[in-house]
């Protein structure tokens, strides 16, 4: 459950995107995320630490460079998470909620912009306290 919380974080998680398409120093990592989250390198530095700990990504040294890969050893859990979950979802409770196709989305969401993202918390957090009020 730990390792869903860290990757519900937008930052974390473009991480891990960009990490998916195989080896990254930290500098090209955070070159590649601080354009679009507008967010510094001590700041990228912070989450891969977060993730490196979490056992997510793992870390060699190169001369001078950090280069950062994703493990292994977590994808292979993420899928089998992901199976588990599709095994057990009831496809009729979900799809199809209403006939007029209002409400036929609900569980889909489009990622948060940085906009969203803000003191309040991580945009899914704030998400599911507003659909708890409901």
């Amino acid at each position: 459950m730990k390792t869903l919380f860290l990757l519900a974080h937008p930052l974390r998680w473009r991480l891990i995107e960009v990490l998916a398409s195989g080896e990254h120093t930290s500098g090209q990592l955070a070159d590649a995320v601080q354009g679009e989250r507008g967010v510094g390198r001590e700041a990228v530095s912070k989450h891969l630490t977060r993730l490196a700990r979490a056992g997510l990504v793992t870390t060699r040294v190169d001369m001078n460079h950090r280069i950062y890969r994703l493990s292994p050893r977590v994808i292979g859990a993420l899928s089998a998470l992901i199976e588990h979950l599709q095994q057990l979802r009831e496809p009729t409770q979900y799809d199809d909620l209403d006939a007029d196709g209002e409400g036929a989305d609900i569980g889909i969401e489009r990622s948060p912009t940085w906009e969203e993202e803000g003191e309040e918390g991580c945009w899914c957090i704030r998400k599911s306290k507003e659909l708890e009020a409901i």
